[in-house]
């Protein structure tokens, strides 16, 4: 097959950022994926919403590039492929500003779809504890290159008792395919920037990125858990190729991609799952 078929869905791409970032038409944040998927014929646009805007705030901002893309005649319909908090801006998007019609997927990475269990843990015990644990998030985010937020609120909307809600009300919209992957560190030397969060979420839930337990990330049709084969995982910033101002991942470790009926691919690369999302879309008719 010519490579500029590999990802040539029928209808383009939309990549969404996660909390405490920003992407351009040259975005930092994505490093080597667009280029990766234009380079096998897809087309791709940006969510471009706020950094540390609220999921209603950045679900509407989503939708209303959604609207001007299909009204200026760049797309008919879009596939979302989401990051973090970022899918569930997307979700919200989708379900509560009438784009659904608009939108044919939305495949979430490393979302935080049932909250971050140690939230709500250090909340019921003192406030001491969700300041540090808060401090804690904001170190992550300044050492992968994001903002500083002006208040904790949009974190404390991540929690378990914040999502229940979320979910309750959110629901998936008919017609359009959700799919979801998760990611796992394996150990605190996989990234220091994520080490001391890894810990306190591993103890609680169990197998997770540096943020986003396995359990959490599992929404739609979970399509599988990516790690590293040898004695690293992949953290939650690596999942978008992002590693303090980019590494190749294939000067660490290989990554292998954990299916749910129990079978191990790998890939030499995080970019090869992104093209693997991109051209299992393309089979499916997206």
């Amino acid at each position: 097959m010519d490579i500029k078929e590999i990802c040539r869905t029928k209808y383009p791409i939309m990549l969404i950022h996660g909390i405490g970032h920003t992407d351009t038409e040259s975005p930092d944040y994505w490093m080597r994926i667009p280029d990766a998927l234009r380079l096998r014929g897809a087309r791709v646009f940006f969510g471009g919403q706020d950094s540390f805007g609220s999921i209603k705030e950045n679900g509407i901002q989503i939708a209303e590039k959604i609207i001007e893309l299909t009204e200026n005649g760049s797309a008919d319909k879009l596939n979302l492929i989401a990051h973090s908090k970022g899918g569930l801006d997307a979700r919200y998007a989708v379900s509560m500003c009438g784009i659904s019609a608009k939108t044919v997927t939305l495949t979430t990475i490393a979302t935080p779809h049932r909250g971050i269990r140690s939230i709500d843990i250090m909340k019921r015990k003192r406030k001491r504890a969700i300041k540090g644990l808060l401090w804690i998030f904001n170190t992550m985010i300044r050492a992968g290159g994001g903002h500083r937020p002006e208040s904790n609120d949009e974190y404390e909307k991540l929690s378990c008792d914040y999502m229940d809600v979320f979910n309750q009300y959110v629901k998936n919209a008919s017609g359009v395919y959700y799919q979801s992957y998760a990611f796992d560190m394996k150990n605190m030397r996989t990234d220091i920037a994520f080490a001391l969060f890894y810990g306190i979420v591993k103890m609680h839930s169990g197998r997770n990125d540096g943020i986003v337990d396995v359990e959490s990330a599992k929404w739609g049709d979970f399509k599988g858990i990516i790690t590293g084969p040898g004695k690293k995982g992949i953290s939650h910033s690596m999942a978008v190729d992002r590693r303090g101002k980019s590494i190749a991942f294939a000067d660490i470790d290989p990554i292998s991609y954990e299916t749910p009926d129990g079978r191990v691919i790998e890939y030499t690369d995080i970019v090869d799952l992104y093209v693997n999302i991109v051209s299992g879309l393309k089979e499916k008719g997206y």
